[in-house]
């Protein structure tokens, strides 16, 4: 899967770039400023990829469509959606989602490339449809791979030479180019695409209820513990969770079984502050604000993926800032069921039953 990614990329003139270390590496698109491969030491990507990219007439005719080019991996947009990504919002029969292109793909360049981090930045003109108004932004993404976190832990040697591991950070910096207005707010919205056939675990401080985007989640998708909530990725259903910042531990991951004696794991660590302006809200409720984790499960038309987003808080408006930097880490395991659940427990405080 790695090289034929690299290859068929390279090929219709989208090269890739890439991190290495102990045999697994990260592969990163720079020209929309995405991760688009996440492997360990035996090549197993934890991420979904359209699998249109390894084929090189399917790649060539994607990347040359109109709309959005649905690749994969772990890519950054900007809230709030209902103001960017909706048009006429409040007339239903005339709504209309399409993905601003000056985000996705946009137009990323590559600021440093070397041995350590790739640098990529993005300077982009966006639309807030409902305010009838416009701004420039400039996204920059430094991207750097990153040691096992569980490397100091106590009887964690069995973990090391058993599994699989890749991690990196990622620090996204937002900032307005153009003039502060007081209307307009805009914050960082990082979203992570995963195979279907697996789960997503939220811990929380305590028994909290998502809310709803789409349809009602029923048990076959959602169940609720006192410390976690679960949903189910399936690519069967679509359906969209937002949990408040106020409930989350500024980590999520998801689980899903590889075959019926190994499973991999996926976990992003990332900061929280419930002081901040958290803007992204449901398009039937636009003053709801305050979500900072959301898990999106697709119905299979986009593609046999689910995603894990979380939001930072906004700049501009009334908060102050005009810029905001944001650090995340994601760790990836692969391995035997028994030692990946020991890592899901250690990482997010979950017992696989």
């Amino acid at each position: 899967m790695k090289s034929d990614l690299i290859k068929t990329l390279n090929a219709i003139e989208h090269p890739i770039l890439e991190l290495e270390s102990h045999g697994g590496s990260i592969l990163v698109l720079p020209d929309s400023g995405r991760v688009l491969g996440l492997f360990d030491r035996n090549n197993e990507n934890f991420y979904w990829v359209n699998p249109d990219l390894t084929d090189n007439t399917k790649a060539k005719a994607l990347f040359s469509s109109a709309g959005w080019k649905n690749s994969g991996g772990d890519r950054t947009w900007v809230a709030p959606e209902i103001e960017l990504f909706l048009k006429n919002v409040d007339n239903e029969q005339d709504m209309v989602y399409e993905v601003p292109s000056s985000i996705d793909p946009g137009n990323y360049m590559i600021q440093e490339q070397n041995d350590e981090k790739i640098v990529l930045s993005n300077q982009a003109k966006i639309i807030l449809h409902r305010l009838k108004k416009e701004c420039e932004i400039l996204v920059t993404k430094e991207l750097r791979l990153i040691p096992n976190p569980l490397r100091y832990d106590d009887d964690t040697e069995n973990l090391f030479g058993s599994l699989g591991y890749i991690g990196y950070e990622q620090v996204t910096i937002l900032k307005f180019v153009s003039p502060l207005d007081p209307e307009i707010q805009i914050g960082i919205w990082n979203l992570m695409q995963v195979p279907a056939g697996g789960l997503a675990i939220i811990p929380t401080l305590r028994q909290s209820y998502p809310r709803d985007y789409f349809s009602e989640t029923g048990p076959d998708h959602l169940s609720v513990s006192p410390k976690s909530i679960q949903f189910v990725m399936d690519a069967k259903a679509q359906h969209k969770i937002g949990v408040k910042a106020t409930s989350v531990l500024g980590r999520m991951g998801y689980i899903r079984s590889i075959d019926t004696t190994s499973e991999s794991l996926v976990v992003r660590n990332f900061s929280v502050n419930p002081s901040g302006q958290y803007i992204d809200v449901p398009w039937d409720c636009p003053d709801e604000f305050g979500y900072a984790i959301q898990c999106y499960n697709d119905d299979g038309n986009l593609g046999d993926f689910g995603e894990l987003e979380y939001h930072s808080p906004a700049i501009g408006g009334n908060t102050g800032n005009a810029t905001y930097e944001d650090r995340s880490q994601v760790w990836a395991f692969l391995g035997c069921v028994e030692l990946v659940d020991e890592v899901a427990q250690r990482l997010l405080g979950f017992d696989i039953k």
